[in-house]
């Protein structure tokens, strides 16, 4: 069997080649038909600036816009042929009322010898809406902290604006045009360019294929400032009509601020001091409550750092007390009445002088009457018995140029009153001198 199979082997190979051959004579002289495949066919769209025209933006929907085709003709012409040479078109000036466009395909050559083309899908579908164009304002969104005693001072930009258009339905989404800056943990400013998102107002960033901006970033300069916390200083002017005081005051709901600014005059500030002229009390008889904002009153190159959880805007309230007057009579015991810095050899004693009655020649020691006054939460609160008054009789004796001697002088008493209490006139008391003798 093996030698049938091989005797003559030349000749066998000789007829396989021949009928190989004359195979292929059969088959390119007859051309058989045949078909060939395409998956994924993207459609070319033709005219749709005819829409942008009448301010309209389309969409494809339901990735109509990629269909498959089968191609069938002479296997000759469809071994010439590649995606390169397939065409899908949609033309837009044949859009229907359905906003359907009949796609077309044909091939770049040799397309008036194919037998037959075969579609997947012969209709593009398209969302079609009014174009909406409009302004927004950029804000610049600082993203975390600087460093610690460090903030933002001020922010600057190129650009404020960005014009913004699409489909109405998705533009009227847009609550906000915005650019994020990253500052954390920097001690000095920062230079950068930062891209424009667009947010909805649920924070979420607002894309679309047919969504466009006139610019896609600007560039943003933010300001990194040392702050501290100092005082604030109020200070009144006037006097308050006749008859009247201020009570209290003045009273502030922020005695403290934190400002920043350069360190060349940061360093340099320990307080913010309110002019009194802005707080005047003359002539008044009534309660006052001015209002002031503290920007006012900062150095050029400093300004309020503001916290973004509370209201406070630099306004401050400030308010001042003045009540009436009230006079009152009280009697201090003469024991109550102290000499002091007595001349050295000198004894001293208080001499008051009575209406006569007593039997003792019309001298003896009684209280000190005084007339005072205040307002009423100061004045009734004052008892005579626990007035403590003082005579400096050195200080009466160096004013008036005078040498101790023996003798009565008449000095004036400090009476020692309460805060916010005073004497309607002066009150004086006779001392009297005597040099002390050795016995």
């Amino acid at each position: 069997m093996l030698k049938r199979l091989t005797s003559n082997i030349g000749l066998k190979l000789l007829s396989l080649l021949i009928a190989f051959v004359l195979w292929l004579i059969v088959v390119n002289y007859a051309d058989p038909i045949g078909s060939t495949s395409y998956s994924g066919v993207r459609v070319e769209l033709l005219n749709g600036d005819k829409l942008t025209e009448k301010g309209k933006v389309y969409e494809v929907i339901n990735n109509t816009n990629v269909i498959d085709v089968e191609i069938r003709g002479p296997r000759s012409i469809l071994e010439t042929l590649s995606y390169e040479n397939i065409r899908a078109v949609a033309d837009m000036e044949e859009l229907s009322y359905l906003n359907n466009v009949k796609i077309k395909v044909y091939t770049n050559k040799s397309n008036d010898q194919l037998d037959s083309i075969w579609q997947s899908r012969d209709q593009l579908e398209l969302s079609v809406e009014n174009l909406k164009e409009i302004p927004m304002t950029v804000n610049i969104a600082p993203t975390g902290e600087p460093a610690e005693g460090y903030v933002v001072g001020n922010i600057t930009q190129n650009q404020n604006s960005v014009r913004v258009s699409g489909p109405e339905s998705v533009v009227n989404t847009i609550a906000k045009a915005e650019c994020s800056v990253s500052i954390a943990g920097r001690t000095n400013d920062l230079s950068t360019s930062a891209d424009i998102n667009l947010y909805d107002k649920n924070g979420n960033i607002v894309k679309h294929d047919n969504l466009k901006t006139n610019i896609s970033s600007i560039n943003v300069g933010v300001e990194i400032l040392p702050y501290k916390t100092v005082g604030v200083n109020y200070n009144i002017s006037g006097k308050p009509a006749e008859g009247y005081k201020v009570s209290a005051g003045p009273v502030a709901d922020r005695r403290e601020v934190t400002i920043c600014g350069r360190s060349s005059i940061l360093n340099g500030i320990s307080q913010v001091t309110v002019p009194s002229a802005e707080i005047s009390v003359e002539g008044e008889s009534e309660s006052l409550t001015r209002t002031l904002n503290l920007k006012e009153y900062l150095p050029d190159g400093i300004r309020l750092v503001l916290d973004d959880e509370s209201d406070f805007d630099g306004t401050v309230n400030v308010s001042v007390t003045i009540e009436k007057l009230i006079e009152k009579e009280i009697s201090v015991p003469i024991r109550n009445l102290m000499l002091s810095n007595l001349p050295d050899g000198f004894d001293g004693e208080v001499l008051l002088l009575t209406d006569g009655e007593g039997g003792d020649g019309g001298r003896r020691l009684v209280n000190l009457v005084v007339k005072v006054r205040g307002v009423d939460k100061d004045i009734k609160t004052v008892d005579g018995k626990k007035i403590k008054g003082s005579i400096d009789v050195g200080e009466f004796l160096e004013s008036h140029n005078r040498e101790a001697e023996d003798g009565i002088f008449q000095i004036e008493v400090d009476l020692g009153l309460p805060d916010g209490v005073e004497t309607t006139e002066k009150y004086y008391v006779d001392v009297r001198l005597t040099k002390i003798t050795d016995l």
